[in-house]
């Protein structure tokens, strides 16, 4: 695994500069082209940022780049901040990007098209509260600056309250990211117990009350809740005492899971289990997050907007240079 930039936030990292005929375990440092895989020359941006990309050019010919040669940052106007839409990971969604929520939201808003539009036209205070915008333009819609960039089923005020697990780098905070998974632990088991209940049995309908459903709640939630905690405390441990936020953690996280569900339910079977599945999805999680558009996925392109038509959906129409007939029979 590689390290991390000293200059900024610790972020999560991958070695990609090792190719096949390198061993995994070897001590053979390679110094070539970190594209062994293209023509000689070919340098991929993607790659050299520290991402992942599962596609690669072997050659210039087949780079979009090549072709289609992004916008400088800054000039975009549906893409967040200025940068390109459709060469970045999408901004407005706020991911695993280290920081503080409402600082975050803040710099979305104010790097979006229409609050620089509007701050060329009227005078705003350093006090405004701030606009609805609409940072990557994908539609009509455009929500209040508390709510941009909070991906969920359900988009509320209430997700500013607790703590939250990216408010930090992963080697920052370990306790407020163990009350995090704390928080979501306990938010979970809420659906889960009613559930549970409806299947079991174990309370008839008649008898249902708040305090039988605590009841069971309470005694549901230790478990899950060891368990996320146990994960959000290692994973993060291991990246401060490392000083990286690489796959390895992961190695760590996951058998200590493990050792938690083993110890807990006496175990030694559903111990490894629990460890393995850990390990393997924290993996995924790893690799998703150092890919070319990490978590947050790309914006929407604007020739295919979202189902309002979005302010650039008039290009839909403008389909060739044939004019309107304006003879009449």
């Amino acid at each position: 695994m590689g390290g991390h930039d000293d200059d900024g936030p610790l972020r999560p990292t991958y070695r990609v500069e090792r190719p096949p005929w390198v061993g995994l375990w070897s001590n053979r440092e390679y110094k070539g082209q970190p594209e062994y895989w293209a023509e000689p020359g070919l340098k991929d941006k993607v790659l050299r940022n520290g991402r992942y990309r599962s596609y690669r050019d072997a050659i210039q010919e087949w780079s979009k780049d090549h072709y289609d040669a992004p916008v400088p940052d800054g000039t975009s106007l549906s893409g967040p901040n200025g940068v390109n839409s459709t060469r970045t990971h999408n901004f407005a969604i706020k991911g695993d990007t280290p920081g503080d929520l409402r600082e975050w939201q803040k710099k979305i808003m104010e790097g979006s098209l229409q609050y620089k539009q509007i701050k060329e036209k009227y005078n705003l205070s350093p006090e405004h509260p701030g606009i609805a915008v609409n940072p990557t333009m994908s539609d009509l819609r455009k929500p209040a600056t508390e709510l941009l960039g909070i991906n969920t089923l359900m988009t509320n005020k209430w997700q500013h309250w607790g703590p939250k697990f990216f408010n930090k780098p992963l080697n920052q905070g370990t306790f407020e990211k163990v009350l995090c998974a704390a928080k979501y632990t306990a938010i979970v088991m809420i659906p889960y117990t009613m559930f549970d209940i409806r299947a079991t049995h174990c309370i008839r309908v008649r008898e249902f009350t708040p305090r039988k459903f605590f009841g069971h709640y309470f005694k549901l939630t230790p478990f899950p809740m060891a368990v996320a905690t146990s994960w959000a405390f290692s994973i993060s441990a291991a990246a401060a005492i490392r000083e990286k936020d690489d796959a390895k953690n992961h190695f760590i996280a996951g058998p200590a899971v493990g050792l938690v569900v083993a110890t807990i339910k006496d175990n030694f079977y559903m111990g490894t289990m629990a460890a393995i599945v850990a390990t393997v999805v924290g993996l995924f999680w790893q690799y998703q997050r150092v890919s070319e558009f990490g978590l947050q996925g790309k914006s929407v392109p604007q020739m295919i907007t979202g189902f309002h038509g979005g302010p650039l959906g008039w290009q839909l129409l403008q389909q060739g240079d044939v004019e309107v007939p304006e003879r009449r029979y």
